[in-house]
């Protein structure tokens, strides 16, 4: 599916190295760069002798989510992407066996677990921007079992905990305990896959040994080799909220660690992009939604504020559009700005521009080719919080 644009680029704009898939050509017609030619300062010298401030192309704008994530996913190293991905795959088999073990009575041990967090805050350290690139890939769960679909989510929950702790100033250490409870705090639902099975609403029952999960969690893999009293104590505190009005214990943000006020808002903002069951909300939306939130007391302010440090306003991933109508994709946080991330236009040779940088602006998410996958948060929902496995 696609439709018929034009966009306006500003000749100043034109990235070094950056190709086009269009000819640039004056307003007689005669061409003065060829479709595929790197753009060079040479070409952006000769612009302004002729005073060409801006160039008009039309063309076809793709707007199905593939196109999106490899217009996005090209931003990054291939190679990198490529290692992240792989990381992935086996910290969800090694998750996986762990639990598997767990259940059968066998002898456990997280050596490979930790093996793979330290190689997330490796990662992290390198190239955070394709780092989250690659979790906001859109979610593939509708044929998965509901324990693939929790270690696939703790995956990235550990990935973001990770990334938020190293933003935060903490050690590499501190950063590993953060990304192994973030990958081990819903080890007690996959005992349980039959919590998520029932498509009515939940009884007070239910609720109850819900959220009693983290302390499950935590007696479930106390004493196996590897797992330090810190990332246990992490792991029972993941769901308290800053104002004291989480579970297990609601304990307020000064009696918890810093880790657990982390993966706190890293789990949050999961739930709500990353359903195990119903609709994903906007990006935008959800991050819209934490700052609110935040605003009232639930999330811990330093934590949003490291988050969208490297994330922006509109996540990594997010499709939007511009305020000259032209739709793009961010495929960079962390300008300082979080207003202002990096994007890649759709269907103008996907030109890169740092808004931060450009007198261009977001003017708001660009939903073509999401719909009916996800959806918007209405503003009556703002007052609300939105656990997806409490309803």
């Amino acid at each position: 599916m696609s439709e018929q644009k034009t966009w306006v680029i500003p000749t100043n704009e034109l990235q070094i190295g950056t190709t086009l898939s269009f000819d640039l050509m004056d307003a007689s017609g005669n061409v003065l760069h060829k479709a595929g030619t790197p753009i060079n300062e040479r070409l952006k010298e000769r612009l302004q002798k002729k005073n060409i401030h801006s160039v008009t192309v039309r063309g076809e704008s793709p707007i199905s989510s593939e196109v999106v994530e490899s217009i996005m996913l090209s931003s990054y190293s291939a190679e990198t992407v490529r290692a992240i991905q792989a990381s992935i795959s086996s910290t969800h088999r090694s998750l996986c066996h762990l639990i598997e073990t767990i259940r059968t009575n066998g002898v456990a041990d997280s050596e490979a677990l930790s093996a793979n967090v330290h190689l997330f805050v490796e990662r992290a350290s390198q190239d955070v921007s394709a780092m989250l690139g690659v979790i906001s890939l859109r979610n593939r769960f509708s044929d998965q079992a509901i324990v693939d679909r929790l270690a696939e989510r703790s995956t990235k929950s550990s990935m973001l905990g990770v990334i938020m702790s190293l933003a935060s100033g903490q050690t590499v250490e501190a950063a590993a305990e953060v990304g192994l409870a973030g990958l081990l705090h819903d080890a007690s639902l996959l005992s349980h896959p039959e919590w998520f099975l029932n498509s009515t609403p939940h009884d007070d029952k239910y609720l109850a040994e819900y959220r009693r999960h983290p302390i499950e969690s935590a007696e479930l893999l106390n004493g196996i080799e590897g797992i330090s009293r810190n990332t246990i104590l992490i792991i029972t505190q993941v769901h308290e909220q800053a104002d004291g009005t989480g579970y297990p214990r609601g304990l307020k943000i000064e009696q918890t660690l810093k880790g657990a006020s982390i993966l706190n808002l890293a789990d949050a903002y999961l739930a709500l992009t990353t359903p195990l069951q119903g609709k994903q909300l906007a990006p935008a939306d959800a991050m819209a939604y934490l700052c609110y939130q935040t605003a009232l007391g639930k999330f811990s302010k330093e934590s949003l504020q490291h988050f969208l440090q490297n994330m922006s306003i509109y996540p990594i991933g997010s499709t939007v559009k511009l305020d000259d109508e032209t739709s793009a994709v961010v495929v960079e946080g962390g300008t300082g700005k979080p207003l202002q991330p990096v994007v890649r236009l759709l269907g103008t040779g996907n030109l890169r521009i740092d808004l931060s940088a450009s007198s261009r602006f977001i003017s708001g998410p660009y939903m073509v080719g999401e719909q009916g996958t996800v959806e918007r948060i209405q503003k009556q929902q703002m007052q609300q919080v939105l656990w997806r496995t409490d309803y």
